[in-house]
């Protein structure tokens, strides 16, 4: 009787073992399915700018920094600061200092006092907002992150330049950008229902000019996979970028990628 007892129990392992393998195996990505050496170059460029660590967005004007003549704007669809209608709550009402009234989601609804949208008005710059420390987007892109950021989430921002209030619509040059150490107080990392940091290190990508790293230290902001959202807030001279996350989403062989 107990060997029978015995044989059971080692018959549900296993066949709890095969579906678990079955499960995993019939993941529909191809991170999941094949080793980085065997990624096409194309499924990479995917996983680079839309994947669950690369949000395609557009930037906005911050408040009163859009271009004469173009009017006011109500930021993303519906108003919010957020795609959806969402954010804009931030830490008892407040915004990260320096961006005026533009607040960070803390799971309220995307419009202030009154009635009146939070959001600046969409500008023309479109770009990627990518979770540059992840696992998955270290091993498609094949190098390291720089040593300073060592210990940090790191989130790059690829093709949105820097403006200053100076910028007037020409070309982007050197004399039209801010001091990229400026950036370290209007850019932060939020968990939903957590308290948000700010970026410690702000680095330009070595490689190219039209790539910013923000980094911001792990053990300032712990980061589940249970948790329900992420939010990225800079405010890079006269515009806004922002980007939402969904942690369990951003899963590499089965464990969070951050």
């Amino acid at each position: 009787m107990l060997a029978d007892h015995t044989f059971t129990r080692r018959s549900l392992f296993m066949l709890a073992g095969v579906g678990i393998g079955r499960l995993y195996a019939g993941s529909s990505e191809f991170w999941e399915k094949r080793p980085p050496g065997e990624w096409t170059s194309e499924e990479i460029d995917r996983l680079l700018t839309k994947s669950p660590w690369a949000k395609e967005v557009n930037a906005q004007y911050a408040p009163g920094q859009a271009p004469e003549g173009t009017g006011g704007g109500g930021g993303y669809p519906n108003g919010g600061g957020y795609p959806g209608g969402r954010g804009g709550g931030g830490i008892g009402g407040l915004g990260i200092p320096g961006i005026g009234g533009i607040g960070f989601p803390r799971g309220g609804g995307g419009r202030g006092r009154g009635g009146q949208g939070r959001g600046g008005q969409a500008s023309a710059f479109h770009g990627t907002v990518r979770w540059e420390s992840a696992q998955s987007i270290l091993d498609a892109l094949k190098s390291p992150l720089p040593d300073a950021f060592d210990n940090r989430y790191v989130i790059a921002v690829h093709g949105i330049p820097l403006l200053s209030e100076r910028y007037q619509g020409r070309d982007e040059g050197e004399d039209s950008e801010p001091n990229l150490d400026n950036l370290k107080a209007l850019s932060s990392l939020q968990v939903k229902g957590k308290d948000l940091v700010q970026a410690g290190v702000v680095r330009r990508q070595a490689s190219t000019t039209n790539l910013i790293l923000f980094g911001f230290a792990k053990d300032m902001l712990s980061i589940d996979k249970k948790d329900s959202e992420v939010d990225f807030s800079t405010q890079m001279g006269r515009l806004i970028v922002k980007a939402r996350f969904s942690p369990k989403e951003m899963l590499y062989h089965g464990v969070l990628a951050v």
